[in-house]
């Protein structure tokens, strides 16, 4: 052990909270989705930056996007349902057009995954960072613990990988 390194810490939340929480997403994600209850869920976010010079001062403003996210492993289905960070308020389902994703990628140091859209495409893709809050988190709903989540998702999306290579594309370094 070096010097300056530490040991990560795990991070703290409550178990009970967590299991309130995650049988929230799934009631609004039933509710929301066709076939809700075939998907397998799990809790992501999303990030915008947005940087502005100003005469004075310059502002950086940073919005938040949460979802609940539902993949289905059987048709390569990906759909995306945005919710409040009270899990009170939802929209209507984002289904991601897997016909029209031509990489995957995974960075597990951010545990942040891209379903990189083809060229020519409006836009670039969908940019989902997986990893759970803890109950010191200061945006986004709290308590939200999913290891067993994050490998069935990472699951899903190597073996849509394999289904890319097997037409050919060109894919990113994949490191778990």
């Amino acid at each position: 052990m070096g010097l300056f390194s530490k040991k990560p810490k795990q991070p703290e939340y409550d178990a009970a909270d967590c299991e309130v929480k995650k049988k929230r997403m799934r009631e609004i994600f039933n509710k929301t989705v066709r076939d809700g209850d075939t998907y397998e869920i799990l809790y992501a976010f999303m990030t915008t930056s947005k940087f502005e010079r100003g005469f004075v001062f310059d502002t950086n403003t940073t919005s938040f996007f949460y979802y609940i996210a539902g993949f289905r492993q059987s048709d390569f289905s990906l759909t995306l349902v945005q919710i409040d960070a009270d899990l009170q308020e939802h929209t209507e389902p984002f289904y991601v057009d897997m016909e029209n994703v031509g990489n995957v990628s995974y960075n597990a140091k951010v545990q942040q995954i891209c379903f990189q859209y083809k060229k020519g495409s409006a836009d670039y893709g969908e940019l989902l960072n997986i990893g759970g809050t803890s109950s010191k988190t200061l945006y986004g709903p709290k308590n939200i613990h999913q290891p067993d989540e994050m490998e069935k998702f990472l699951d899903f999306a190597e073996a849509f990988r394999a289904t890319l290579e097997q037409k050919g594309y060109k894919l990113d370094k994949w490191k778990r």
